[in-house]
């Protein structure tokens, strides 16, 4: 029987699409992942010339299907086709240093993104992504994550100086793997320093069994972020109708 008291139902947060720059920064990496490999076997098999035609043709494609997105990113028109020139260069002399160099221009452009986001406000890559990812996300985590955007635009300077000399010094056999799959070690170390960083510094943990082990290790009482981690998401679950953490 109801008391009269309003009754609220929890609803889960809704998941938004991934901002424009969020979604360029993903796509970056997918390249920069697959196309090392990938260009390796294909220069085997069709020759400089013949790879570059393709990154050409490929490259025009990317171009106009990404003409709204990379604009709502605020990526310039000269800029998006940048990427363009090595594979122009390599048609031109047949030197398959421009298409090894590809990658470098790739980590150049990731660390790029990472940094335009940082232009005005308070917001950032990270930011845009968290609030996508988690609507309810609170304002106070936006300058920690300016921080870590432009740690890791640091990140991709160095694998794109990396990519760089893999591409002037390629190993006899292997330089797809090497910069497609190694050169990601400084992300990776970064990505799970980041992560011990943030859960150390926020204290929000959730219901999994690693979290709850560290929420024991680490009791979001015991300092002024964590108290406030913990009474914000006390507030959001109480708005919602949920029960408390």
């Amino acid at each position: 029987m109801s008391d009269g008291a309003p009754q609220y139902k929890a609803q889960p947060p809704r998941i938004k699409p991934p901002p424009a720059l969020v979604t360029a920064v993903g796509v970056g990496a997918l390249l920069a992942t697959v196309y090392p490999p990938a260009a390796e076997r294909a220069l085997a098999a069709w020759g400089v010339r013949g790879v570059a035609f393709v990154l050409l043709a490929l490259g025009l494609l990317s171009l106009a299907a990404w003409r709204r997105a990379a604009a709502s990113a605020g990526i310039p028109l000269y800029q998006r086709a940048a990427v363009l020139v090595l594979p122009v260069l390599a048609a031109l002399t047949s030197d398959a240093l421009f298409l090894r160099l590809v990658p470098a221009a790739i980590q150049a452009l990731i660390a790029a993104l990472f940094v335009v986001s940082l232009r005005g406000g308070d917001g950032s890559l990270f930011y845009d992504a968290a609030k996508s990812l988690h609507p309810y996300a609170p304002d106070f985590i936006a300058p920690y994550c300016r921080k870590s955007t432009a740690a890791f635009a640091g990140v991709f300077i160095v694998q794109g100086i990396a990519a760089g000399w893999l591409a002037f010094h390629p190993p006899a056999s292997g330089w797809g793997t090497a910069t497609g799959l190694w050169i990601w070690t400084p992300v990776i170390a970064a990505s799970l320093v980041d992560w011990v960083i943030r859960k150390s510094w926020f204290r929000y943990f959730g219901p999994g069994p690693l979290d709850q082990l560290l929420k024991r290790a680490l009791p979001p009482e015991n300092t002024e972020a964590g108290r406030r981690s913990l009474e914000y998401i006390r507030r959001m679950r109480a708005q919602l109708g949920m029960p408390p953490p």
